[in-house]
């Protein structure tokens, strides 16, 4: 029997934002046909230029429903033992980049076995994401490299498929999520494309071809008249939710978030497009209130749907209005009607920009932020940040998570109770925090290159 807890980043999300997120006097991530709204030229903490990236997937919260500090951030964990589990195998895995965006590489952590590292799969490059179906792992390659590759959990070597996602498009697929019905259906983002993939995960012909593996496509040229830019993915009960950023490409190659981006809703069984009664100008969608989304999860505890919204966080002045146009955004899935939980502040008053996100329960929600300093082109004051989810109010900051030439990459609720915080810089990995009593664990999970995106899996007789 195999159970399972996903948890994917932007990411490029970082969703990337995996982005090219960094700390003070770490330059940020150009933006190209796979990015956002980033400016042309980036560097990551050794000052080397990194290739463009993406947004990370939707991640569903799990934690305790107390918690005495949601924003302590102790040097010592008096939670079990690291990596203690009643489960007989619980797995983590996770794609990982070099710090100067050279090659990228999944690998397998077992939290049974103490966090270590107990497998690595074939090396490729940076860009690259992970899920799973709850039984196979997936590696989402995305701006050129384009392919969705299927893994055995257990045997490294084992490789299912391999497969390219570019279609009939002209421009390269640039794939980022993938959103699972069951066995024999599932749908795949493609951002550098205006269609939808309906996928087979479990195609019958042995090679699979990419149209063993495409069983039909949905159309979202409306949505905007370049690319719809098409991210993170979920299902609630029989409804697709697709992020939709709505990027405005200039001549130079660069995007900007210059307009609302949006959700499609579907009906899985049908694959038509379900009217919100939320959109203008004829969409059906849902037009968001929060500008730059990224980070579309469904949180079980709440049952509302999450977007977290960047706002104008490169300050680029191209697009008018104040650069603080994020927060936090909830949507009902069953009524579509969605509210600002959180707002970003505004130039004048703010606690900085919202990177990233991830909802834990009723009353304790976690987010990335930082300054942005325009003449560095350079992330500041990066913190991890609680907040509460049930009043919208911002709690403290979690103090000695990473020293001042480390930066967060993704935060993700791992089934051992603990929120895992990806870390970038000389020692790469993750912390953990227990999500009871808020206290850092002792030690970092170790991993030779920079996580960018999680998917847990737990495997039970």
């Amino acid at each position: 029997m195999t159970t399972t807890i996903e948890h994917r980043f932007n990411s490029n999300k970082p969703r990337p934002f995996f982005w090219a997120i960094v700390l003070a006097m770490f330059v940020v991530a150009g933006c190209s046909s796979s990015d956002d709204d980033t400016q042309p030229t980036d560097t990551l903490g050794d000052g080397t230029e990194s290739p463009s990236e993406t947004d990370n997937g939707g991640m569903n919260g799990a934690g305790s429903e107390d918690m005495d500090d949601p924003g302590a951030s102790e040097d010592t964990d008096d939670d079990p033992a690291l990596g203690s589990s009643d489960a007989e195998q619980s797995l983590a895995f996770v794609s990982t980049r070099a710090i100067d965006f050279t090659s990228g590489q999944l690998v397998r952590i077992s939290l049974t076995e103490g966090n270590i590292v107990t497998g690595e799969y074939p090396g490729t490059g940076s860009d690259i994401d992970v899920d799973t179906d709850g039984e196979n792992v997936y590696q989402i390659g995305r701006f050129n490299i384009d392919s969705v590759t299927r893994f055995d959990p257990i045997d490294t070597s084992l490789v299912d498929y391999q497969i390219s996602v570019n279609g009939d498009d002209t421009n390269l697929a640039n794939p980022q999520d993938l959103a699972f019905i069951d066995q024999t259906k599932g749908y795949l983002t493609r951002r550098g494309s205006s269609n939808l993939w309906i996928i087979d995960p479990e195609p019958d012909n042995t090679p699979a071809t990419t149209e063993d593996f495409r069983i039909g496509e949905i159309d979202l040229s409306a949505y905007d008249i370049d690319l719809p830019n098409m991210t993170d993915a979920l299902i609630v009960d029989d409804k697709l939710f697709v992020l939709l950023e709505r990027l405005s490409e200039l001549p130079d190659g660069n995007q900007i978030a210059d307009k609302p981006g949006y959700v499609a809703v579907f009906d899985t069984r049908t694959d038509t497009e379900i009217d919100t009664g939320q959109g203008s100008d004829a969409l059906m969608g849902i037009q968001l209130l929060v500008n730059n989304p990224t980070d579309l999860q469904y949180n079980e505890a709440t049952g509302q749907i999450y977007v977290i919204g960047r706002g104008n966080y490169f300050e680029n002045p191209t697009v008018p209005g104040d650069y603080y146009s994020g927060g936090v955004e909830t949507i009902d899935p069953q009524t579509y009607q969605h509210s600002l939980l959180l707002d970003d502040g505004s130039a004048d008053d703010n606690d900085g920009y919202f990177l990233n996100g991830l909802i834990i329960n009723l009353s304790l929600g976690y987010l990335i932020t930082a300054d942005y300093n325009a003449e560095t082109f350079s992330f500041e004051n990066m913190q991890l940040r609680a907040f509460d989810p049930s009043t919208g109010s911002m709690l403290d900051a979690v103090a000695n998570l990473a020293n001042s030439s480390e930066s967060l990459t993704l935060l993700a609720a791992g089934p051992d109770n603990h929120l895992w915080i990806g870390i970038a810089g000389d020692n790469p990995g993750f912390e953990r925090i227990n999500l009871d009593t808020g206290n850092i664990a002792d030690e970092r999970v170790a991993t030779s290159l920079v996580p960018s995106g999680i998917s847990f899996v737990t495997l039970s007789d």
